[in-house]
């Protein structure tokens, strides 16, 4: 029988990744090239239209913040919602809050559509959270929640020097054990429909999404990129700095073939 795996009451999260980290900008920028399409596939397929209300929690660059603004005309409205919103461009109809998801203040029934990319993954409170903005949900009202998988390990293809494909082993074990030890569940994305079932919403859909990348492409430069950030918490979980040299050679090299994570999307909608 599936059950939903809820955090322990009194678990806490901290993000693994800063907007204000000098990779912060380039990182989030990767991640765009990586997901935006699949994301504004996904939104339209939600109902994403003009009036509508919208919270982006965790806009990161805010380029989807900016895409649903477009999509909702000025009849309509988006705030972004960030620990750190430093990155994300305001506008006509866009409100930027700095605030927490955790804690802000969501008024009941607000709106018709709540996006949530690579939040609820980090955090040990997610179920707390995603109750609370099933809250914020005007009936009828959809809740469109992206989260990585990063439980399949066969993700590299092709490296091009043996000591390449033992780097990015490496990588991925300090990565992984890094978003653990700060609260995150990396097998959290594929729960994300019995969540939500449990938290009320009627799922309407669930996508996934991945592709093939080869060095210098977004998918592995992202690896590049989060090695840069975590590079002191990488070292401490046994990497060593010529093995973080051979990984961020690798990962522009021509020759490298790697598959990014496994990108879940569900869509979930609050009843009438």
């Amino acid at each position: 029988m599936s059950t939903v795996t809820r955090a322990a009451a009194g678990d806490v999260s901290a993000y693994t990744f800063a907007n204000a980290d000098e990779q912060g900008r380039t990182q989030l920028q990767i991640l765009a090239d990586i997901l935006d399409e699949h994301s504004t596939g996904m939104l339209l397929r939600a109902g994403i239209t003009t009036g509508w209300r919208c919270l982006d929690v965790g806009p990161g660059g805010g380029t989807i913040t900016t895409w649903m603004a477009e999509q909702v005309g000025p009849s309509g409205h988006v705030t972004a919602l960030d620990l750190d919103p430093r990155h994300v461009t305001g506008g006509d109809n866009i409100t930027i809050r700095k605030d927490d998801v955790r804690t802000a203040d969501l008024p009941p029934g607000e709106f018709d559509l709540i996006h949530v990319r690579l939040v609820l993954l980090h955090l040990a409170e997610r179920d707390a959270v995603l109750d609370r903005l099933v809250a914020a949900l005007r009936p009828g009202g959809v809740l469109v929640v992206s989260d990585w998988d990063a439980t399949d390990r066969n993700m590299l293809l092709q490296a091009p020097t043996p000591q390449a494909a033992e780097a990015f082993n490496a990588f991925q074990d300090g990565l992984l054990a890094a978003l653990e030890a700060n609260g995150a569940d990396t097998g959290w994305a594929r729960r994300v429909p019995l969540a939500m079932r449990a938290a009320g919403l009627e799922v309407v859909d669930t996508v996934v999404h991945n592709r093939l990348w080869a060095g210098g492409g977004a998918g592995n430069l992202l690896h590049e990129s989060n090695s840069h950030q975590l590079h002191d918490a990488l070292l401490a979980r046994g990497m060593t700095v010529e093995q973080l040299a051979a990984l961020r050679e690798a990962m522009r090299d021509p020759q490298t073939l790697a598959y990014c994570y496994w990108m879940f999307t569900t869509i979930g909608r609050r009843p009438h």
